[in-house]
């Protein structure tokens, strides 16, 4: 009986290894496809110009791409690599009477991204004297799932394995229905879009995940004033977000999030009060190609072409607004929490490889008396913008220039060593592409005379970054 039940244990244990060992190499052949070409790449059997101008920015290609829940109009004509129906597509017709159908992506959607760089800073706020200089590779690896499910269903999941704090964040996690009620009521395509998860808030001007070449971020995305909670301007929260877009050139958002950003201390998961916050964003678009892509729509079109090096087709500016409502908590044990607002302003302007940005913020925080040490009433107001001009002078290389500033009522908040109610900052950068999913920057970040104290050490940064 033993010997019976030793041969059944080993056949079950080999029927296991088989099975794990088969499950696995699948999972390695479909990775090794996707390592080898973008997902959307593979699914269109297109270029990564197509939509980008260069990683990870997004031309107004991409930007209407993204708007559609990842797909092209009239979407099926261009897909070269079909999905996985999960039902029958006539159960749409039967519905209550069956489950409706839907599809996922016919390989595994999966992407990688490898960050390593190379850092200076000669006048590094450690207090030493001395400079500092740094290799850190890997300074992020990316786990990237993008794609749809069905006709309506979109997804995105972004994972980073960060070495600069040694940890694994979850960066983007949500789902998105597209075009809900079209054809209801009157209500248009592309008019009503939901999403719900983990995502960077629309409020933010211009996106710092695909609307950016630069390794660094504008100062006024990255500053807060209540709390290590009090979210970012760049920073991803839970919510749910509307928008949409109206007669092809206007676009709308607004949204309700937690009001709690990721730190050491929480997580965008939870909130920290039983506030939500709020904000809302509107935007025109002047030439160029419209937020709903139509004008890219041909059915006598079945092949995608590698778009030329330019931002938009044809010159374009867009002029938009956005706005912003919180409560933050500023101590946990008294109960008492901090409300602050923001307003922001922004200009886009695009003619073939030239962009302009411009982008104003006005922060108003009522600090609840005593919370801070050195402020003399109980709001800090802050204000700042930046302006940001990038050139292509060759498909493969680009120059972005920056200058940003950042006024503070009360600086001394935010703990400088030297504290002064002005930082600014002048950025240069210079990616160089040598393939459309391989670059190198060089760039230089300078904290200008009027700001030289802890807060703006001067960085010299190389870095690679590749994605797969």
């Amino acid at each position: 009986m033993t010997k019976g039940m030793d041969d059944r244990g080993h056949c079950g244990l080999t029927f296991v290894a088989v099975l794990l060992l088969s499950v696995m190499m699948n999972f390695l052949a479909a990775v090794d496809e996707a390592g080898a070409v973008p997902t959307f790449s593979r699914k269109y059997h297109t270029s990564c110009t197509t939509c980008h101008i260069g990683f990870p920015r997004i031309n107004a290609f991409g930007e209407a791409f993204k708007n559609n829940g990842y797909r092209l109009p009239d979407d099926e004509v261009f897909v070269k690599e079909p999905p996985v129906w999960l039902g029958a597509e006539s159960y749409e017709r039967v519905w209550p009477d069956a489950v409706w159908p839907s599809t996922i992506p016919g390989s595994v959607p999966i992407g990688l991204r490898i960050i390593g760089e190379f850092d200076y800073e000669p006048n590094n706020s450690s207090g030493s004297g001395t400079g500092k200089s740094n290799f850190e590779f890997p300074h992020e690896i990316e786990f990237l799932s993008l794609g749809t499910l069905g006709k309506n269903l979109s997804y995105h999941l972004a994972v980073a394995l960060q070495d600069e704090d040694e940890r694994t964040a979850i960066e983007n996690v949500w789902l998105e229905y597209n075009d809900v009620l079209t054809g209801t009521w009157g209500i248009p395509e592309d008019f009503l879009n939901f999403r719900f998860g983990l995502f960077e808030p629309m409020v933010m001007p211009f996106s710092q995940h695909n609307q950016r070449l630069a390794t660094s971020r504008p100062t006024i995305t990255s500053f807060r004033i209540s709390s290590s909670d009090q979210p970012r301007l760049r920073d991803s929260q839970s919510g749910i977000e509307v928008y949409g877009v109206v007669n092809k050139r206007a676009r709308y958002a607004t949204g309700v999030v937690n009001g709690d950003a990721e730190s050491g201390n929480s997580d965008a998961f939870v909130d920290n009060n039983t506030e939500k916050d709020i904000y809302a964003r509107f935007e025109y678009k002047f030439g160029g190609l419209p937020f709903s892509g139509a004008a890219e729509s041909s059915s006598s079109e079945t092949e995608l072409q590698p778009s030329l090096i330019y931002f938009d087709q044809g010159k374009s500016m867009t002029i938009g607004t956005s706005g912003y409502w919180g409560v933050n908590q500023v101590n946990a044990a008294a109960d008492i929490n901090s409300e602050y607002y923001r307003v922001l302003g922004f200009v886009r302007a695009t003619m073939d490889r030239h962009n302009l940005d411009v982008a104003y913020l006005y922060q108003h925080d009522d600090t609840a008396a005593g919370q801070f040490q050195g402020t003399i009433d109980d709001v800090v107001r802050s204000n700042g913008f930046y302006v940001e001009a990038t050139t292509f002078f060759k498909p493969w290389v680009a120059l972005m220039t920056r200058y940003d500033n950042l006024s503070i009522d009360h600086i001394s908040v935010l703990g400088a060593s030297n504290p002064t109610n002005n930082t600014s900052r002048m950025t240069l950068s210079l990616p160089i592409y040598a393939r459309p999913n391989l670059r190198i920057v060089p760039e230089a970040s300078l904290g200008l005379a009027d700001s030289r104290d802890g807060n703006v050490d001067d960085t010299y940064k190389v870095r690679l970054d590749f994605a797969y």
